[in-house]
């Protein structure tokens, strides 16, 4: 674990409260796909001593910058969204072990909510960049289809790699045009793309409430608790 003074060296927008910072990192400085850093502001007095934790969107491969994806909720990310290139932050990483991806699990399903979606997109940009043999299968829920982080690339995972499948579902507005799931994530549409869920790994990223459904959901299936990584968003900010 370290501590550094990161530089931003690209700010991509994501979706309409949600966007990608590209910055600065040592050359010795590494990250396990579903870890998190300590981000603080350099020369704001109104936010000393605070910081927040954000997880690492990027390929860990990545030798040249480190991303994270955060989505705007309170004044914390509010101050973070007015930073521009060539700005500065304090990084202090990395942190966290719940949801750590292990390339040595060959059958994975992601359960993710939001921008809980943040360390999976690492796991599998990882996944793809190695050209490793894991099966994974994400099933993301968000409330509009304006709120589906990363969507295209999604889509494209979905399109070329046949041992990813994306499923994505909206729970609030649902356009005419829309193909995909219109609901929560439930025991329906688990067994519906999931066949014999105790043979899988789970992680789950997402509100308390959702996390709660589903282990009670894998519970049920008969999926054992060692099969589950867990994490959610008791610290705002955390997961995105």
């Amino acid at each position: 674990m370290t501590s550094f003074i990161a530089e931003i060296i690209d700010i991509r927008k994501e979706t309409h409260d949600v966007k990608t910072f590209r910055l600065t990192k040592p050359g010795d400085f590494s990250f396990i796909a579903g870890q998190y850093c300590l981000v603080s502001f350099i020369g704001k007095p109104e936010f000393f001593e605070e910081s927040r934790p954000f997880t690492f969107s990027n390929d860990p491969t990545q030798k040249d910058f480190i991303e994270l994806t955060i989505k705007e909720m309170g004044d914390f990310t509010q101050e973070l969204f007015k930073l521009k290139k060539g700005d500065k932050l304090k990084i202090d990483g990395p942190k966290g072990e719940a949801l750590n991806f292990d390339e040595s699990i060959k059958n994975i399903v992601f359960l993710a909510g939001g921008s809980g979606i943040t360390p999976f997109i690492s796991a599998i940009r990882y996944v793809i960049s190695k050209n490793l043999p894991n099966k994974m299968i994400l099933l993301f829920s968000n409330r509009t289809e304006n709120d589906i982080i990363f969507k295209q690339e999604l889509e494209k995972f979905n399109k070329n790699n046949n041992n990813i499948k994306i499923i994505t579902t909206l729970t609030d507005e649902v356009p005419d045009r829309w193909k995909g799931e219109t609901k929560r994530i439930d025991k329906e549409m688990i067994k519906k793309y999931v066949e014999e869920p105790k043979k899988w790994f789970w992680y789950i990223c997402g509100p308390p409430p959702m996390i709660k459904a589903m282990e009670n959901i894998l519970s049920s299936l008969n999926v054992p608790k060692e099969k589950l990584k867990i994490e959610d968003w008791q610290i705002q900010g955390k997961s995105g």
